[in-house]
């Protein structure tokens, strides 16, 4: 008999968000650094446009750009607690034992929901005793 909701389930998307806000935070942190060398550009590009309306394209660019970067850095900002905490060694080797713990639950929850059969000790006991 399977429930819906297990504790390997509960722990598996514990460990999945953990990895998701990893893997976004590493995206965010890119993205950003990503706009920071942009910057520079753009500001070049305002810097030698021939007239007032390619100027105007590239100041629209730039406000692009920097809400973009804003974006990201938010999405940096909303997961680095979490990122930095399992960044440390002791936390990481938590982290490790969770995984493994996950292994063993799921290892034990397959068990209690397979077809298990009883086999009696007790008439093995009393042959033993009557030969």
């Amino acid at each position: 008999m399977e429930r819906e909701s297990s504790p390997a389930k509960a722990l598996e998307e514990f460990l999945n968000a953990v990895t998701a806000s990893k893997q976004e935070y590493q995206y965010a942190y890119d993205a950003v650094n990503e706009e920071d060398r942009c910057l520079q550009d753009l500001l070049h590009e305002m810097e030698f446009a021939p007239n007032k309306a390619e100027r105007n394209r590239s100041a629209t660019k730039l406000q692009q750009s920097r809400r973009r970067r804003r974006e990201y850095k938010d999405m940096v900002k909303k997961n680095e607690k979490l990122v930095k905490f399992f960044e440390e060694q002791k936390n990481r080797e938590i982290l490790n034992r969770m995984r493994q713990l996950l292994g063993q639950q799921r290892k034990e929850e397959e068990y209690l929901a397979s077809e298990r059969t009883y086999k009696p000790r007790m008439s093995q006991a009393a042959e033993w005793r009557e030969s």
